[in-house]
């Protein structure tokens, strides 16, 4: 049977049963989500408390209270900047977690290793190229596009002027991350993150409380704390390499772990000759990639149109949405970590041939994600004034915003975790493309038709729980779509 034929999803779901090596060897299915989850967990909540951290920081430098509000706004919108410039990194991060993990589950651990090695290089140049983005556009963005007041453009002018040049660093990282977590490493990432995030809010603490450099202490903080972890992902790489190399023996690395059994799985390490940027290796990471990098590039635009709205009904309502977001962000801990497990077990067991187990991944991590991310909608509306007081509590108009908005997630936090698993677990199988329009058709429609028929009709009715509630819309009409492209069976098809 040909692996187009159309009959092969049903067919396959029904009689292929995969067994993966490794540390997966001989568990069940819900053991290997947590195998895989557990690390990129604890790693996204170290990033939580290094962002949060830094926007604490930020609104209680002993400011009067209309200065936090615009420091607040400020810094709020850098994550819009930052968000722009790590759009290649994020196509070059896909591609290399979609490669590898369909390498690793087929035991082509050769190819797998040199496509590390590929999305390495590849990782340095997107940076270089983010960095400059991000310079450059700062100014325009946030005075021309979002129209913020000066004070809040000025923060964000200081703060940028600065941090652009993390990209340059965060790139490696990211790329590197990726495709370890494809091959099933996602310990490595975690210690990576952990010098990274840590180091961050150990460098800021010392710039903003220590010396007093304000805002420019936490971009320093940012770059300080990303050298830090570059150095220590290029460290493990390289003792990795050398002890690989004397393991081989000058055998190829697919013969030497068959020799080791068929549970054996080599880890990736650095090889000086794969470093070197090749067209075709470029080109096939892009092809998978790229498609989300302009995904996230639409829903940038679709975004920015979104803060503009907000924007023009005042700083408070910019800050809210800012601190709104932060808050989210926890519930977002659990749901994107068993997403990653999602999309990179997905990919393996379509590399070793079955698309019953990849099925059955999907519907496991997303109900799982569905249970913990709406457990913690729950928590949010009923503790909705303790979160916003964390951040807030210095500014009573952007409390007074946001309070309504947390108290909102009780109904989006299910349907946000159905939403974001489907489009992970999708992206793990290479079908990127229906994402990216599914992502476009939804967000385009609700997030910026409706919202700029809204704000131009009706301005007096515009609020910020209303807009939110705009986008709660959005996710259960995209949850909708992207269950029946899961029951389709296209994405089991999809080459890479």
């Amino acid at each position: 049977m040909s692996a187009g034929d159309g009959r092969e999803g049903k067919v396959r779901a029904g009689l292929a049963k995969a067994r993966l090596g490794g540390n997966l060897a001989g568990k069940s299915l819900p053991r290997q989500i947590m195998t895989i989850a557990a690390w990129p967990l604890l790693e996204q909540v170290l990033s939580f408390i290094c962002t949060s951290t830094s926007l604490f920081l930020a609104t209680h430098l002993n400011t009067p209270p209309e200065e936090t509000t615009a420091i607040t706004a400020g810094i709020g919108v850098t994550g819009y900047v930052l968000w722009l410039g790590f759009l290649i990194q994020s196509g070059v991060g896909m591609g290399a977690t979609a490669l590898v993990s369909r390498m690793t589950g087929a035991r082509k651990f050769g190819e797998a290793n040199y496509y590390t090695n590929q999305a390495f290089s590849l990782g340095l140049l997107s940076g270089l190229v983010a960095a400059v983005l991000m310079w450059c556009t700062t100014g325009p963005l946030v005075r021309q596009v979002l129209g913020l007041q000066a004070a809040a453009a000025a923060v964000a002018d200081e703060y940028m002027n600065i941090a652009s040049w993390v990209a340059v660093f965060s790139g490696i990282i990211f790329a590197v991350n990726a495709a370890l977590r494809g091959s099933r490493d996602t310990r490595t990432p975690f210690y990576v993150m952990l010098v990274m995030d840590g180091l961050n809010i150990v460098f800021s603490l010392i710039f903003t409380q220590v010396f007093g450099l304000g805002v420019p202490g936490l971009a320093w903080g940012l770059i300080c704390g990303t050298v830090s972890a570059v150095l220590l992902l290029m460290w493990v790489l390289g003792r990795r390499s050398a002890q690989m190399h004397r393991l081989l023996n000058g055998q190829l690395l697919d013969a030497y772990a068959a020799s080791r059994g068929e549970d054996y799985r080599p880890p990736l390490y650095l090889e000086a000759p794969a470093l070197r940027p090749c067209r075709t290796a470029i080109r096939r990471i892009l092809s998978i990639g790229l498609p989300q990098s302009v995904e996230i590039g639409g829903i940038w635009v679709i975004q920015i149109i979104v803060l503009a709205v907000i924007a023009d009904m005042g700083d408070a309502y910019v800050g809210a949405q800012n601190i709104a977001i932060r808050i989210e962000s926890i519930s977002f801990l659990p749901g994107f970590a068993i997403g990653m497990a999602g999309a990179a077990l997905v990919g393996q067991y379509l590399g070793a041939g079955s698309v019953r187990m990849a099925l059955q991944t999907i519907h496991r991590c997303t109900l799982y994600a569905v249970i913990f991310m709406g457990c913690m909608g729950l928590v949010f509306y009923f503790f909705a004034g303790f979160f916003v007081d964390i951040f807030a509590s210095n500014a009573a108009a952007v409390h007074a915003v946001a309070e309504p908005v947390v108290r909102l997630f009780v109904v989006m936090e299910p349907v946000y975790a159905g939403m974001l698993l489907l489009k992970m677990c999708l992206r793990g199988a290479g079908d990127t493309r229906r994402v990216m329009w599914v992502s476009y058709g939804g967000m385009g429609f609700f997030r910026v038709v409706c919202l700029l028929v809204w704000a131009h009709l009706w301005p007096n009715t515009l609020t910020l729980h209303g807009i939110w509630l705009l986008f709660a819309v959005d996710m259960a009409v995209e949850f909708w779509v992207l269950r029946r492209l899961v029951r389709g069976m296209g994405w089991a098809r999809r080459r890479v």
